[in-house]
């Protein structure tokens, strides 16, 4: 059996969780930019606290889309290995004329 039918679903999760690490990555540097000064002294202290709560906020989002899709290509990754070393080892299990059939390859999402 082949599993190598995941690998375009997989890719396009990863594509999307790459992608909103990178949309977040935007507002967080125009929170850390942010000058809570320019408010005055009565706001000041309550805008810093704002901005650097958010700006953390943001940014472990980031992080955390970043972590998924980092996660998907490691998962990637090992479907494909243990895809090639399924086919392999059922291979050697085969008569010997058939040893080199390669697997029916699945088509789909």
């Amino acid at each position: 059996m082949t599993i190598q039918m995941w690998t375009a679903t997989l890719q396009k999760a990863r594509t999307a969780w790459e992608e909103q690490s990178e949309g977040l990555n935007g507002p967080r540097k125009n929170l850390a930019q942010a000058d809570p000064a320019l408010l005055g002294d009565a706001v000041q202290g309550a805008a810093d606290a704002f901005l650097t709560t958010w700006e953390q906020r943001t940014l472990a989002l980031r992080d955390q889309a970043s972590a998924h899709a980092d996660a998907l290509a490691q998962t990637m990754y090992d479907f494909l290995v243990t895809d090639a070393e399924s086919v392999e080892a059922t291979q050697q299990l085969l008569m010997w004329e058939d040893r080199d059939t390669p697997p029916v390859q699945a088509v789909g999402p």
